[in-house]
């Protein structure tokens, strides 16, 4: 699962509002875009966004076990 931070507007409301998605896929294309301004909207109760910036969430550096000591 890839997750990402979204930036996105509404029509009446030009204040930037944010948002987290998760998807099993990256994004790839305008249509991946497309489909998540709808389920972000819908999520929201909103009728309609549009996205104006994303980041991938990095996945956190692996954690090392303790070196032994014996």
């Amino acid at each position: 699962m890839n997750r990402y931070c979204i930036w996105f507007v509404t029509p009446d409301d030009p204040a930037t509002r944010r948002a987290e998605v998760v998807l099993e896929s990256t994004i790839h294309n305008h249509q991946m875009l497309e489909d998540i301004e709808a389920r972000v909207a819908r999520d929201c109760g909103l009728s309609t966004i549009l996205i104006t910036h994303w980041q991938r969430f990095e996945a956190p550096p692996a954690t090392r076990a303790p070196e032994s000591t014996d």
